[in-house]
């Protein structure tokens, strides 16, 4: 049986649009959190990667995205890209509460509460949202970024999975130029699940191989290898 796989490149994004900060009270606990509200994200226009998303693909996406991870509250956002695609709560910064879409414009607009320490109230934060509390606090520039894997067809984004948003600061020249990790390949599984294809394993075992017996060793080496993906 022969099995057709489409394999991906993890995609992030820079665009820095306008967000405003909000810090609520509870009433009854005095308990605050601090909340980013702005354009998380935007399709059928060119960004800052000259890359576009087309809204018809991108929207049933987003929508899979909202109902199963903001809405079942594990849409964390870490603060700047890391160069993975899954989520990892030790990084977490933020974490999505809504996602609004606004279609006259076809964006996006995005609410997360920084996952900061509010010591008063005995609520311990993230060691990046606490980090992240502070930046915040002293104005320093930031952006909403998306995270996910997909192929790029002549500057547009196909076959888009959202893994999440990112919180992240104005980067230096050149910091975010290539967007897709070209040296690493990432596949979806029956389950949904993005993981992570590992050719460099697949590729050294091939040029270790012994001469007897290669027809043997080399379909071992496949087995394994879509076992992994």
């Amino acid at each position: 049986m022969i099995i057709m796989q489409t394999y991906l490149k993890l995609i992030v994004e820079d665009d820095f649009n306008d967000y405003k900060t909000v810090i609520t009270e509870n009433a009854e606990t005095g308990a605050k959190k601090i909340k980013l509200i702005g354009p998380y994200i935007v399709a059928d226009k060119d960004n800052n990667n000259k890359r576009k998303y087309i809204y018809e693909d991108l929207k049933p996406e987003v929508d899979r995205f909202i109902k199963e991870m903001v809405v079942s509250n594990r849409a964390l956002g870490e603060l700047e890209h890391p160069k993975y695609a899954h989520i990892n709560p030790e990084r977490a910064a933020i974490k999505i509460e809504t996602l609004v879409l606004d279609e006259s414009s076809k964006t996006w607009i995005g609410t997360s509460v920084v996952l900061a320490s509010d010591p008063k109230n005995n609520i311990k934060g993230t060691p990046l949202g606490d980090i992240l509390a502070s930046l915040v606090q002293y104005g320093t520039k930031l952006g909403f970024s998306t995270r996910g894997v997909g192929s790029i067809e002549q500057s547009i984004v196909r076959n888009y999975r959202i893994t999440t948003v990112d919180c992240v600061t104005n980067p230096s020249i050149g910091e975010f130029v290539e967007g897709v990790l070209e040296s690493k390949n990432f596949v979806i599984n029956t389950h949904g699940i993005i993981l992570e294809a590992n050719y460099e394993q697949m590729e050294q075992e091939i040029k270790n191989l012994h001469r007897k017996d290669k027809a043997e060793q080399l379909k071992k080496i496949l087995s394994g290898f879509i076992r992994r993906i």
